[in-house]
């Protein structure tokens, strides 16, 4: 185990890569889609989903129920997106009837984007 951490920027890391693509697809028995690799954490793949579908000031419905679904807020909130936020009680996931009527509510369709926490498991 005694071996120099591959650098990302390097030449040779595609070739490293590369071969993941074929694979991922293989595991996920996906013969015709394109598979996407995103080097980061969740909480950096959120923001890059946020900050690239979303504008500051656009309205997005969300639920707090569990430490990442708190963390979700707190980033949709700094990066200046109007925040309507769901509080339920700790673990009892995503309350899909209070979304469906603050969705048929909407009229003027002025909610961008609907964010649910999947798995809890920082809580």
């Amino acid at each position: 185990m005694n071996l120099p951490m591959e650098d990302m920027r390097a030449a040779s890391f595609p070739n490293l890569t590369l071969p993941l693509f074929e694979d991922i697809k293989r595991v996920f028995k996906n013969e015709t889609g394109r598979v996407f690799i995103y080097p980061s954490s969740g909480t950096g793949a959120w923001e890059a989903a946020m900050t690239n579908v979303l504008s500051p000031g656009d309205r997005v419905l969300m639920s707090r129920f569990g430490q990442f679904s708190h963390l979700w807020v707190d980033m949709a909130e700094r990066l200046g997106f109007e925040v309507d936020v769901v509080d339920c009680q700790w673990g009892t996931g995503v309350p899909l009837d209070i979304y469906a009527e603050k969705l048929h509510a909407d009229k003027a369709h002025r909610i961008k984007a609907v964010f649910c926490t999947q798995n809890e498991t920082a809580t």
